[in-house]
This record gives C-alpha cells, structure tokens and sequence, in this order.
C-alpha cells in the first residue's frame, strides 16, 4: 500500500510539472501593446492609421522598481506604429522575466530627456493632418500613459492614455432672433495665452512657461459652428480679449477669466441675434467645464 500511494504521488507530481511546463509554452514571449484613451482624442473616438508613440519599459527589482531615465531601462525609446489594428514596433520586444512598469507618450517624441521639455502648442492649429504629417491640432495633444507592474503571464500591456494639455471650445449658437444663416467665412481666435510649458515625462505632467510669452491660436473649425483647440493649462486675467469671432469682415471680441486645467475641455457657447451683417449683434456668452472626452 505505501508504494501504491508513493507512486501515485510521484505521478501527481510530475503530471503537475508538466501543466506548468506547458502554462510556460503557451505564454507568448513577445511584447504585445493596446492603447485606448481615458478621454478621446478631440478628434478621433480612437486611435488612427499612422498614429506613432513612444514606449518606455522599466524592470522591477524585487518590490522596487527605478524610475524611467532617458537611456538605461529595459525598453527605451522604442517608436511603436499603429496600423489600423495593432501597435507595431521596428523590432520584435521581448518579456523581461520580471515585471515592468511601462510609459506610453503620444505623439511620438524623440526626445534625449525626461523632465524640463520645453513643449510649444501649434499656434495655427486650423490646417488638417495630411500626408502622415501631423497637422497642429494634433501635434498639439500631447498624451501619457503608464501600466504598472505588468509581467510576461498577462499577456499584453495596456496603455489608457489620458490628455496633459487643455482643449478650449468655441460653440456658436443662433439665438430666436438671429437672421438667416451663419456666414461661411468665420475664423476664431485665442488670445491672451502661453503657448509653451515644461513637460515632466516621468510624471505626465506640465507646467505653463511664464518667461515664454504669449501669442495668438487660430483655431481648428470642427463643423459650421464648432471651433477648438488645444492649449496649455494656465490662469488668464481679465485683462485682455481671450476670443475673437471674425464673421464677414467684422471681428467680435469676448473677454473672460479662466483656469484651464489639464485633462479637461472647456466650452464657450456664444448666442448670437440679429444678423452679423447688421450693424449692431447681441453676443452672450456662457462657461462650462468638463471632461475631455
């Protein structure tokens, strides 16, 4: 009986090892990425053909794990190319045997550091992307994301990327006593604003740069009465004109406070009545803040 139960045992032992053995096999030694975003994209509800971002990876030591550096980490730098289906890099990426931490940065940056990045947003931010080139709307939207702990047994890293700049929006809306259509020639503007900020990487973070100065944002016409743009978190005083609404030749101007907050989209509804080719028009105008979605 006792070598009855020995051998059964042994047998229970090595049928074990070998799920284990074949646990082992079945999981894939190459690095797969999936990228979404806590907040969309102000263009896109996703990601796009030709999108490219940057993918740090850095290994854990024990319970510790080192902060991500320009240079020096298990995975640095590497440019990874959607296609329409998947993240793809210029080189097969493999599982560290321990667990990783991993930085996501959209768009791609080819950049030798981590913090102090002094980052400008596009000042015309109207003309579209084209030809693989990022227009200046997007080149603008700077994103981050990190994964914590992942390891070669989970499979694929996730990356939920989430906006570290500010989009300001512009609706405009006819009121009950505005005339006919709007005009076709309308052009906005932001002004009163930063456009550079120190970028932290390690973190996902920026800060405004007050030495840098300030200048004028055309904005990006999403639709007939929709504008948008992207914009560096900052407070602006009351002090000067923030918008101007340009409708057939006759330029009108909005004056606001406001704390433009990272991650978020705040939206200007301005009411017009009576017709813009009038002498006189009624503007109101209306704040809200909320998610970037």
């Amino acid at each position: 009986m006792k070598k009855y139960i020995s051998i059964a045992v042994i047998l229970l032992l090595a049928a074990s090892c070998d799920k284990e053995h074949d646990f082992a096999q079945e999981m894939p030694n190459e690095i797969t990425v999936e990228a979404s975003m806590g907040g969309t994209r102000a263009t896109l509800t996703h990601f796009e053909e030709g999108d490219r971002m940057s993918l740090y990876a850095v290994e854990y030591n024990g319970d510790e794990v080192a902060e991500v550096q320009p240079s020096g980490n298990y995975l640095n730098n590497e440019q990874m190319s959607y296609d329409g289906a998947k993240w793809t890099s210029g080189r097969t990426l493999y599982w560290s045997e321990n667990p990783c931490d991993f930085y996501g940065f959209y768009p791609y940056q080819p950049t030798a550091s981590m913090n102090d990045i002094l980052y400008e947003v596009e000042a015309d931010q109207s003309q579209p992307s084209a030809d693989g080139v990022l227009g200046g709307y997007e080149k603008s939207d700077l994103m981050w994301a990190k994964a914590t702990s992942v390891t070669r047994a989970d499979g694929t890293v996730h990356l939920q990327f989430r906006h570290m700049m500010t989009r300001l929006m512009v609706d405009i809306v006819r009121g009950p006593k505005f005339e006919g259509e709007l005009p076709e020639d309308i052009d906005v503007h932001i002004y009163n604003t930063a456009t550079s900020a120190f970028v932290d990487w390690r973190i996902g973070s920026v800060e405004v740069n007050h030495q840098g100065g300030h200048k004028t944002i055309k904005m990006r016409q999403v639709d007939e009465d929709t504008f948008d743009a992207i914009v560096v978190p900052q407070f602006i005083q009351r002090r000067t004109p923030l918008v101007e609404i340009t409708m057939e030749g006759i330029a009108y101007l909005l004056e606001s406070s406001i704390s433009l907050r990272p991650g978020k989209q705040h939206t200007f509804t301005v009411t017009l009545n009576t017709s813009p080719d009038q002498e006189k028009i009624e503007i109101s105008i209306d704040g809200e803040v909320g998610e970037w979605e």
